[in-house]
Protein backbone atom coordinates (compact mmCIF):
# COMPACT_ATOMS: atom_id res chain seq x y z
CA UNK A 1 0.00 0.00 0.00
CA UNK A 2 1.04 3.36 -0.83
CA UNK A 3 2.16 6.22 1.79
CA UNK A 4 0.14 9.39 1.43
CA UNK A 5 0.21 12.71 2.80
CA UNK A 6 -3.41 13.74 2.02
CA UNK A 7 -4.29 17.50 3.00
CA UNK A 8 -7.60 18.11 3.17
CA UNK A 9 -9.68 22.01 3.76
CA UNK A 10 -6.15 23.32 5.54
CA UNK A 11 -6.76 27.06 6.31
CA UNK A 12 -4.07 28.69 8.90
CA UNK A 13 -3.53 31.99 10.25
CA UNK A 14 -1.21 32.92 13.12
CA UNK A 15 -4.07 35.67 14.57
CA UNK A 16 -7.46 34.97 14.45
CA UNK A 17 -7.82 38.82 13.76
CA UNK A 18 -5.63 38.37 10.37
CA UNK A 19 -6.22 36.98 7.15
CA UNK A 20 -5.26 33.37 6.73
CA UNK A 21 -1.66 32.56 5.31
CA UNK A 22 -2.91 29.33 3.92
CA UNK A 23 -6.62 29.41 2.50
CA UNK A 24 -8.42 25.68 2.06
CA UNK A 25 -4.98 23.57 0.66
CA UNK A 26 -6.27 20.02 -0.79
CA UNK A 27 -3.99 18.40 -2.19
CA UNK A 28 -2.29 15.04 -2.38
CA UNK A 29 1.44 14.05 -1.78
CA UNK A 30 2.27 9.83 -3.11
CA UNK A 31 5.59 8.20 -2.24
CA UNK A 32 7.99 8.08 -4.36
CA UNK A 33 8.16 11.17 -5.93
CA UNK A 34 9.79 14.71 -6.25
CA UNK A 35 7.60 17.45 -5.24
CA UNK A 36 8.64 20.64 -6.18
CA UNK A 37 6.48 24.05 -4.61
CA UNK A 38 6.89 27.33 -6.56
CA UNK A 39 5.59 30.54 -6.01
CA UNK A 40 5.65 33.71 -5.70
CA UNK A 41 7.16 35.60 -2.12
CA UNK A 42 4.10 35.32 0.66
CA UNK A 43 2.14 32.55 -1.41
CA UNK A 44 2.38 30.76 1.99
CA UNK A 45 4.68 28.31 -0.01
CA UNK A 46 6.99 27.56 3.60
CA UNK A 47 3.97 27.86 5.95
CA UNK A 48 2.34 24.87 4.02
CA UNK A 49 5.34 22.68 4.14
CA UNK A 50 6.13 23.60 7.95
CA UNK A 51 2.07 22.25 8.29
CA UNK A 52 3.34 18.97 6.92
CA UNK A 53 5.64 18.40 9.10
CA UNK A 54 3.62 18.98 12.54
CA UNK A 55 4.89 22.31 13.19
CA UNK A 56 2.14 24.79 12.96
CA UNK A 57 -1.92 23.88 14.31
CA UNK A 58 -4.24 24.28 11.40
CA UNK A 59 -7.31 26.98 11.68
CA UNK A 60 -9.29 24.22 10.37
CA UNK A 61 -8.87 21.05 8.25
CA UNK A 62 -5.93 18.19 8.67
CA UNK A 63 -3.40 16.64 6.99
CA UNK A 64 -3.37 12.87 7.10
CA UNK A 65 -0.45 10.69 7.27
CA UNK A 66 -1.22 7.29 5.97
CA UNK A 67 -5.24 8.48 6.81
CA UNK A 68 -3.79 9.50 10.58
CA UNK A 69 -4.15 13.21 11.72
CA UNK A 70 -0.77 14.56 12.03
CA UNK A 71 -1.71 16.54 14.32
CA UNK A 72 -2.43 12.96 16.66
CA UNK A 73 0.89 11.80 16.40
CA UNK A 74 3.86 12.29 18.72
CA UNK A 75 6.45 14.44 17.75
CA UNK A 76 9.21 11.54 18.27
CA UNK A 77 6.96 9.26 16.30
CA UNK A 78 6.46 12.12 13.35
CA UNK A 79 10.32 12.25 13.14
CA UNK A 80 10.77 8.87 12.51
CA UNK A 81 8.75 9.48 9.48
CA UNK A 82 9.44 12.83 7.82
CA UNK A 83 12.53 14.87 8.02
CA UNK A 84 12.91 18.70 7.51
CA UNK A 85 15.53 20.63 6.60
CA UNK A 86 14.57 24.28 7.08
CA UNK A 87 15.31 27.29 5.17
CA UNK A 88 17.97 28.34 7.66
CA UNK A 89 19.46 26.93 11.57
CA UNK A 90 22.45 27.60 13.63
CA UNK A 91 26.19 27.29 12.23
CA UNK A 92 28.02 29.24 14.56
CA UNK A 93 27.59 26.21 17.29
CA UNK A 94 30.94 24.73 18.11
CA UNK A 95 30.06 20.87 17.11
CA UNK A 96 31.60 18.93 14.27
CA UNK A 97 30.29 17.65 11.50
CA UNK A 98 30.11 13.48 13.02
CA UNK A 99 28.66 15.22 15.97
CA UNK A 100 25.79 17.45 14.53
CA UNK A 101 24.56 14.00 11.78
CA UNK A 102 24.68 11.93 14.59
CA UNK A 103 21.92 14.36 16.09
CA UNK A 104 19.74 12.78 13.21
CA UNK A 105 19.77 9.77 15.75
CA UNK A 106 17.75 11.33 18.32
CA UNK A 107 14.16 10.50 18.31
CA UNK A 108 15.27 6.54 18.27
CA UNK A 109 17.28 6.94 21.63
CA UNK A 110 16.98 7.86 24.99
CA UNK A 111 19.20 11.22 26.36
CA UNK A 112 22.41 10.66 26.75
CA UNK A 113 22.53 6.80 25.29
CA UNK A 114 25.47 5.76 23.87
CA UNK A 115 25.27 4.89 20.27
CA UNK A 116 24.92 1.56 18.99
CA UNK A 117 26.78 -0.16 16.54
CA UNK A 118 24.16 -0.66 14.18
CA UNK A 119 23.55 3.17 14.49
CA UNK A 120 27.35 4.11 13.97
CA UNK A 121 27.22 2.08 11.09
CA UNK A 122 24.37 4.48 9.63
CA UNK A 123 26.50 7.33 10.31
CA UNK A 124 29.13 6.65 8.80
CA UNK A 125 26.91 5.09 5.57
CA UNK A 126 26.04 8.55 5.81
CA UNK A 127 28.31 10.95 5.50
CA UNK A 128 30.18 8.21 2.83
CA UNK A 129 26.73 9.43 0.72
CA UNK A 130 26.84 12.47 1.05
CA UNK A 131 30.36 13.11 0.54
CA UNK A 132 31.09 14.16 4.15
CA UNK A 133 33.29 11.51 5.09
CA UNK A 134 36.39 14.02 4.54
CA UNK A 135 34.74 16.48 6.31
CA UNK A 136 33.33 14.85 9.78
CA UNK A 137 36.09 16.04 11.86
CA UNK A 138 35.44 19.61 10.97
CA UNK A 139 33.86 22.00 12.91
CA UNK A 140 30.30 23.70 11.73
CA UNK A 141 31.67 26.85 11.63
CA UNK A 142 34.15 26.50 9.17
CA UNK A 143 32.37 24.72 6.30
CA UNK A 144 31.11 26.27 3.19
CA UNK A 145 27.47 26.75 2.03
CA UNK A 146 27.69 23.42 0.16
CA UNK A 147 29.30 21.86 2.31
CA UNK A 148 26.87 22.59 4.97
CA UNK A 149 23.85 21.79 3.09
CA UNK A 150 25.64 18.63 2.59
CA UNK A 151 25.95 18.07 6.03
CA UNK A 152 22.39 18.50 6.65
CA UNK A 153 21.28 15.89 4.33
CA UNK A 154 23.41 13.32 5.54
CA UNK A 155 21.33 14.55 9.33
CA UNK A 156 18.22 13.67 7.22
CA UNK A 157 19.21 10.45 6.61
CA UNK A 158 20.29 9.25 9.72
CA UNK A 159 16.83 10.36 10.93
CA UNK A 160 15.85 7.60 8.44
CA UNK A 161 12.79 8.44 7.37
CA UNK A 162 10.92 8.13 4.08
CA UNK A 163 9.30 11.62 3.32
CA UNK A 164 12.41 14.02 3.53
CA UNK A 165 10.74 17.89 3.25
CA UNK A 166 12.95 20.81 2.74
CA UNK A 167 12.59 24.63 2.55
CA UNK A 168 14.58 26.35 -0.05
CA UNK A 169 17.67 23.69 0.18
CA UNK A 170 19.57 25.57 -2.56
CA UNK A 171 18.92 29.00 -2.02
CA UNK A 172 22.37 31.46 -1.69
CA UNK A 173 24.22 28.42 -3.06
CA UNK A 174 26.52 28.99 -6.00
CA UNK A 175 25.12 26.70 -9.53
CA UNK A 176 27.59 24.15 -8.81
CA UNK A 177 26.29 23.56 -5.41
CA UNK A 178 23.00 23.72 -6.47
CA UNK A 179 23.42 21.61 -8.86
CA UNK A 180 25.26 18.90 -7.05
CA UNK A 181 22.60 18.75 -3.92
CA UNK A 182 19.63 18.03 -6.60
CA UNK A 183 21.14 15.69 -7.63
CA UNK A 184 21.83 14.54 -4.36
CA UNK A 185 18.24 14.50 -3.45
CA UNK A 186 17.39 12.83 -6.89
CA UNK A 187 19.88 9.88 -5.98
CA UNK A 188 18.14 9.77 -2.36
CA UNK A 189 14.63 9.30 -4.27
CA UNK A 190 15.67 6.90 -6.92
CA UNK A 191 18.36 4.59 -4.90
CA UNK A 192 16.65 5.28 -1.35
CA UNK A 193 13.20 5.14 -2.36
CA UNK A 194 12.67 8.52 -0.57
CA UNK A 195 10.18 10.97 -0.96
CA UNK A 196 11.22 14.55 -1.42
CA UNK A 197 8.65 17.71 -0.84
CA UNK A 198 11.05 21.09 -1.49
CA UNK A 199 9.64 24.91 -1.66
CA UNK A 200 11.76 26.19 -4.93
CA UNK A 201 12.87 29.41 -6.42
CA UNK A 202 14.35 28.17 -9.41
CA UNK A 203 12.27 27.26 -12.56
CA UNK A 204 14.72 25.18 -14.14
CA UNK A 205 16.01 23.40 -11.10
CA UNK A 206 12.00 22.06 -10.79
CA UNK A 207 12.09 21.16 -14.45
CA UNK A 208 15.33 18.83 -14.29
CA UNK A 209 14.81 17.50 -11.15
CA UNK A 210 10.97 17.49 -9.82
CA UNK A 211 8.20 15.02 -10.84
CA UNK A 212 5.32 16.89 -9.62
CA UNK A 213 4.89 20.31 -9.32
CA UNK A 214 2.49 22.34 -6.80
CA UNK A 215 2.21 25.88 -8.10
CA UNK A 216 0.84 28.52 -4.60
CA UNK A 217 -0.40 31.63 -4.95
CA UNK A 218 -2.31 34.12 -2.31
CA UNK A 219 -2.03 31.21 -0.13
CA UNK A 220 -4.03 28.64 -2.48
CA UNK A 221 -2.62 25.89 -4.86
CA UNK A 222 -3.03 27.57 -8.08
CA UNK A 223 -2.10 24.82 -10.36
CA UNK A 224 -0.40 21.42 -9.31
CA UNK A 225 0.73 18.55 -11.53
CA UNK A 226 3.49 16.71 -13.52
CA UNK A 227 6.10 19.00 -15.06
CA UNK A 228 5.16 19.03 -19.01
CA UNK A 229 1.39 20.05 -17.96
CA UNK A 230 2.00 22.70 -14.96
CA UNK A 231 5.86 24.26 -16.16
CA UNK A 232 3.85 25.81 -19.42
CA UNK A 233 4.95 29.47 -20.25
CA UNK A 234 1.15 30.68 -19.92
CA UNK A 235 0.92 29.01 -16.43
CA UNK A 236 4.14 30.75 -15.19
CA UNK A 237 3.32 34.04 -16.32
CA UNK A 238 -0.42 34.07 -14.42
CA UNK A 239 1.65 32.89 -11.19
CA UNK A 240 4.58 35.51 -11.00
CA UNK A 241 2.27 38.46 -13.20
CA UNK A 242 4.42 38.60 -15.73
CA UNK A 243 5.52 38.50 -19.25
CA UNK A 244 8.03 36.37 -20.47
CA UNK A 245 9.92 37.49 -23.67
CA UNK A 246 12.21 34.23 -23.37
CA UNK A 247 11.37 31.18 -21.88
CA UNK A 248 14.15 28.69 -21.98
CA UNK A 249 15.24 25.68 -19.59
CA UNK A 250 18.98 26.00 -19.63
CA UNK A 251 19.89 22.92 -17.17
Amino acid sequence: MLQRIKINGLTWSPDKNKASVLDNINIEFEENQFYGIIGPNGAGKSSLVRQIVGLKKPSSGNILFDNVDIQSIDKNNIAKKISFLPQSFYRDIDFNVYDVVSMGREPYRNYFQALKKEEVDIINEALEYTGCIKIKDRSMTTLSGGELQRVMIARTLVQDTPWIVLDEPVSNLDIKYQLELMDLLERLRTEKNKTIISVMHDINLAKSYCTFIVMMKDGKVHEYGNCDEVLTKEKIENLFDLHLKLFQFIV
